[in-house]
């Protein structure tokens, strides 16, 4: 890892790493210097989130082949200090799901559908219970923590008989739903897997439980003032959850 630029004297309190063809920036970066950063990028490199969130990072530019050899580098390390962050949650983790946490694609809704299957929350989610995939590229990232973290698919296929709980339909009728997803996604994606893209079918087909989402909410409204509609404590917030409780009650 070689530094590019290290701040002097009265200059901007950011540096700029440079590492498998990647810039890494860390620190408050000025907008002309974003602008310019931005221009002398290549047609071929992203800002990937992600990778941020591993180094510590504010930001990380580069190509698709330098992201994913930094991300393998860097796992390991992720994951012990997922581990850390979890404390005693993480033992109900098995390595693949940690794995996930610490180098996986990750979106609200994709952090909320690990909550609901694991009854984990991880500490950088602040989302709540009905942050399903509302297009297809959230839907991709969905699928690609199942893809990636087998030891979730059991708790997938309960999820898709709790259509009668209130708290969990929406989440419900989607895992029931899964497989016709996928293979909407494959028709319309077939490449899925390398980067995300159009796919009117698939948010066609989310919509559908976006609505189930919206009714749910009124609901929820019209019940506060008499018996509120109990969300799973893994969704509360961290103010109103019980010290201690983080897990869905499966």
């Amino acid at each position: 890892m070689t530094p590019t630029k290290t701040p002097a004297a009265g200059e901007p309190n950011y540096r700029i790493q440079s590492r498998e063809g990647c810039r890494i920036v860390y620190g408050h970066m000025p907008l002309r210097d974003w602008l310019l950063l931005l221009r002398e990028a290549s047609d071929i490199d992203v800002l990937h989130a992600d990778v941020a969130r591993m180094l510590g990072a504010t930001a990380v530019l580069g190509p698709p082949q330098g992201l994913a050899r930094i991300r393998e580098q860097e796992a390991p390390a992720a994951m012990g200090r997922v581990r850390a962050q979890l404390g005693r949650a993480a033992r109900r983790l098995k390595p693949d799901a940690v794995r996930w946490l610490a180098a996986g694609e990750q979106g609200l809704s994709s952090l909320a559908l690990f909550t609901l299957l694991t009854g984990v929350r991880p500490p950088h989610y602040g989302g709540t219970a009905l942050d399903l995939p509302r297009s297809a590229s959230e839907f991709r990232r969905c699928r690609l923590l199942l893809e990636q973290t087998p030891s979730l698919r059991r708790p997938l296929l309960l999820l898709a008989g709790r259509v009668s709980e209130p708290a969990v339909v929406p989440w419900a009728a989607l895992a029931e739903a899964w497989n016709d997803l996928c293979t909407q996604m494959d028709h319309e994606l077939p490449h899925w897997r390398d980067q995300a893209g159009r796919a009117p079918g698939v948010n066609a087909m989310l919509a559908c439980f976006l609505e189930v989402e919206t009714d749910l909410a009124v609901l929820q409204s019209s019940r506060m003032t008499t018996a509120s509609l109990a969300l799973p404590e893994s969704f509360s917030s961290p103010a109103t959850r019980r010290p201690g409780s983080a897990r869905w009650s499966m």
